[in-house]
């Protein structure tokens, strides 16, 4: 466990859920398959859930140091919204241990070691809507370890009309999975590869959890989910692990899931390893499509392979280049060209505010104004 600096009394403590206390004054967390057994004082893997007292607390709660806007389809997501705007928020710690991850600065952070605001989440929601954008995103570290958060912002959002998306590793528990996936709308859940090593190696975790988690968002939950494979050269490239993987993807989840092959780039611990040629990718790619999958996207390189194709006719139905939607000629979700029907969901179906309560949000959010996203 990490140990904490003693906390100070005044200190705001959020109390967590998904936990419970033991006989030794040790909490059990089993929000993610780690299941920390948390002593007083201490974090646990994560950074951002404590033992406080012999209960436990999120230092993660309406504090994010991360505020951004950006594209939806950096998430990565190609059928969601597509074109708009999404307001992204993220806090600080991570429940895997990636040498290559590529937010170390916020996700290897502890809270205290980071600028943040104190922000409820009405106000997250209000921050949305006036900077006009439909969707929210919990990104940048693990959304599921300040799951609490992620909830109540939730809850929020869909009373405003704004959609929610995960941006995650998958790495959480059956008993955890329904209290937050039910309240989302959208996810891209990051499949670091298909091997047990790798992961146990490369992410200090496994699979087996992450492929429960794709398995529960498909056949329990509306959520709509796509799914990014970061190619790291000679650890999770070769070709039978890319068709191992597509084959799984085809037999649980169907042809119709979106997959995403992104490019590596070196950083944290991972330096000795070189950036991902973008051959990886095209090869990747095709050994996807002849698996069988309809949507394979390539991310992280100038590809038209990032374009929408019709799998009825072929023809490019949306066209983008790198994060940005140059155009979208499908009609009410199908191709223009063939009728083929394209799942995503492509509008915004909540209702639109009230001018009374766009008001209130906008009253709300000028509290802000120096954040300035």
């Amino acid at each position: 466990m990490r140990e904490l600096k003693i906390l100070s009394e005044t200190e705001s403590l959020h109390e967590g859920r998904w936990w419970e206390p033991m006989l030794d004054g040790r909490v059990h967390c089993y929000l993610c398959p780690r299941h920390c057994h948390i002593g007083d004082g201490q974090a646990g893997f994560c950074f951002i859930r404590v033992n406080h007292g012999g209960k436990l607390y999120s230092l993660g709660y309406a504090s994010p140091p991360a505020l951004q806007m950006d594209p939806i389809e950096k998430k990565p997501l190609h059928h969601f919204l597509p074109g708009t705007r999404v307001f992204s928020l993220g806090t600080a710690g991570c429940n895997m241990g990636c040498s290559f991850c590529q937010n170390w600065n916020i996700s290897k952070s502890k809270t205290d070691q980071l600028h943040s605001a104190n922000i409820p989440p009405e106000d997250i929601v209000a921050l949305a809507i006036h900077y006009g954008c439909p969707s929210i995103a919990f990104t940048y570290n693990e959304p599921t370890i300040w799951g609490e958060y992620v909830i109540d912002i939730c809850r929020a959002a869909r009373e405003a009309g704004v959609r929610t998306v995960m941006v995650t590793n998958g790495y959480i528990t059956r008993e955890a999975f329904h209290d937050i996936y039910d309240h989302v709308d959208a996810a891209n859940v990051d499949l670091k590869a298909f091997t047990e090593g790798f992961y146990g190696r490369i992410t200090l975790t496994h699979l087996q959890p992450v492929l429960d988690t794709l398995t529960w968002l498909k056949h329990e939950t509306n959520v709509w989910f796509e799914i990014t494979n970061l190619l790291i050269p000679t650890l999770n490239d070769r070709p039978y692990e890319i068709r191992r993987l597509s084959a799984w993807i085809l037999e649980h989840l169907g042809p119709d899931v979106p997959l995403h092959f992104t490019a590596f780039h070196p950083d944290f611990k991972l330096r000795d390893k070189p950036r991902t040629p973008p051959e990886t990718l095209h090869t990747a790619r095709t050994i996807a499509l002849d698996a069988g999958l309809h949507y394979v996207y390539e991310g992280n390189i100038h590809s038209g392979a990032t374009h929408t194709f019709c799998p009825g006719c072929g023809k490019i139905v949306i066209r983008r280049s790198w994060h940005d939607v140059l155009e979208n000629m499908l009609l009410a979700g199908a191709c223009p060209y063939c009728g083929y029907a394209i799942p995503g969901r492509w509008t915004n179906v909540h209702a639109p505010l009230k001018p009374s309560a766009l008001q209130a949000y906008e009253k709300a959010a000028s509290k802000y104004d120096a954040l300035n996203p």
